[in-house]
């Protein structure tokens, strides 16, 4: 063990505070140290699992711990924070709310106290906020108040669940050991609250339809590089509660032999998939259809959820499928979504807009981006040689134990995603060039930062087992409902 997760917290608050103090460009080179920070740690300490203890503090338990699933998502908070400093000239005043979102990102992936992984929940809400509000487009008040008040309302329910299960337990802290533990203890009403909390907070910052409506508007107004980050990282949250938080929860719980819950949220998985596919297939705004692909990639995690909660440990290849298969998920959506956005911006500054019937042809004009373009889209509808493809086959595999037959639902909505991504190259790369748009380019600097997450989506693509190997994981065999 390299160094206590205490220190890295610590330094993180210095270099924040390094960059209210300093001007220019300083920011900027920060956020690239904060990113870079962050990686070695997680990295140079070989996923052992670090664990750091301040004690506690009242009733709070002020612990920090590194799993798994934490592991894999600051690896990619440091791609993303990389990846938008090297990409972006933003004002400094941006990159320093970027740094405290990627803070709060840190202490809600690592801690192991209810409380203070909601005060880290809610934390993030801040500079996400002002990113949209200030530097949004022309609709930025509405997308930014619609933002704030859907993911506040989870976040109450999320609260209400805690502190019920703190009070029906008699506990004396917070401690998500202490009160997951003691959680089968608490009469099924309270336990069902709790279920219903957890998940309608995790549900709506995944986002799962119909409960996804503040994405669109959030992605579309916010500015290029704050849609990046937020597409990139804030849905992760979600899913991480879901994956290390609502799973023992749930398992523990009195209705962890009902199967009514997991189909549940597989139901609701598979509604999400064909939904967000289908009004994707009406868009006329590249950027607001790409924020539909985002909640379609999601989706797989919900499923992967629901179908892990229905085997209950039953069926342990299935299991490992599901939850390693989700956990792949979220760090190949994080670098295709982000490679995405980042080229529609491109794509929007070349051409002088985003609108695909005002597009056409661009592969004439600008190939290089064509090609990026082309290959992002194929690594978002998971073909295989790209990493899409490894998260969401596995889920597939794995949600055959559980579906069976009905997984044709799933493979419709995997037709419908691949169909609106057709369209969209149909009607922007290639087919006749669109004279009006005039004599077009890119920046050539854009499209050398952006082969950056396509070579990581390649090399995952190629070589998944790349993950697991970094962070030193043995297979689980899971049984019980036991998981990593």
């Amino acid at each position: 063990m390299i160094f206590q997760l205490s220190y890295l917290l610590l330094i993180l608050v210095l270099v924040i505070l390094a960059s209210i103090i300093a001007r220019g460009k300083v920011p900027r080179y920060l956020t690239i140290l904060f990113s870079s920070i962050v990686f070695f740690f997680v990295v140079l300490n070989d996923m052992t699992l670090t664990k750091f203890d301040y004690g506690t503090l009242s009733i709070l338990s002020l612990s920090f711990q590194l799993n798994f699933v934490s592991s894999v998502l600051l690896i990619l908070v440091s791609f993303v924070g990389v990846f938008v400093a090297l990409r972006y000239r933003s004002s400094p005043g941006f990159f320093i709310l970027l740094q405290f979102l990627f803070f709060s990102l840190i202490g809600l992936f690592t801690s192991r106290d209810f409380i203070v992984f909601y005060i880290f929940w809610e934390m993030v809400l801040i500079p996400s906020f002002f990113v949209i509000g200030i530097w949004g487009g022309k609709n930025k008040n509405y997308a930014a108040m619609k933002f704030f008040i859907y993911t506040h309302v989870g976040s109450v329910f999320m609260l209400l669940a805690i502190f019920t299960m703190f009070f029906t337990e008699g506990a004396s802290n917070f401690s998500m050991v202490t009160l997951t533990s003691g959680f089968r203890l608490v009469p099924a009403p309270y336990q069902a609250f709790v279920i219903f909390g957890f998940l309608f907070a995790f549900l709506i910052k995944l986002p799962t339809a119909p409960l996804h409506s503040w994405l669109p508007d959030a992605y579309v107004e916010a500015p290029s590089e704050g849609t990046v980050f937020i597409s990139s990282l804030l849905s992760k949250m979600g899913a991480f509660g879901l994956l290390v938080i609502f799973t023992p929860i749930f398992l523990t719980s009195s209705f962890s032999g009902n199967s009514a819950v997991p189909i549940v949220i597989i139901a609701l998985g598979i509604f999400s998939l064909i939904y967000s596919a289908l009004v994707a297939l009406y868009q006329k705004d590249l950027k607001r259809m790409m924020s539909y692909t985002s909640i379609g990639h999601m989706s797989f995690i919900t499923i992967a959820v629901g179908g892990f909660l229905y085997l209950n440990g039953s069926n342990p290849l299935a299991s490992q499928l599901l939850y390693y298969g989700a956990v792949f998920q979220l760090i190949s959506h994080g670098i295709i979504i982000a490679m995405i956005f980042a080229l529609v911006d491109t794509l929007e500054k070349a051409a002088g807009t985003r609108q695909i019937p005002s597009l056409g042809g661009l592969a004439r004009k600008l190939p290089v981006l064509s090609f990026l373009i082309l290959a992002a889209f194929l690594a978002s509808v998971a073909i295989p040689g790209f990493s899409g493809f490894v998260g969401e086959i596995s889920i597939l595999l794995g949600a055959y134990a559980v579906l069976k037959y009905y997984l044709i639902f799933v493979l419709i909505g995997v037709v419908l995603t691949a169909s609106y991504h057709v369209f969209a190259l149909q009607r922007t790369i290639f087919g006749p060039y669109n004279e009006f748009l005039g004599n077009i380019s890119a920046k050539r600097e854009e499209l050398i930062v952006s082969i950056l997450p396509l070579a990581l989506i390649f090399i995952l693509g190629i070589y998944p087992a790349l993950i697991f190997h970094i962070f030193n994981i043995q297979v689980i065999q899971f049984s019980g409902g036991i998981h990593p």
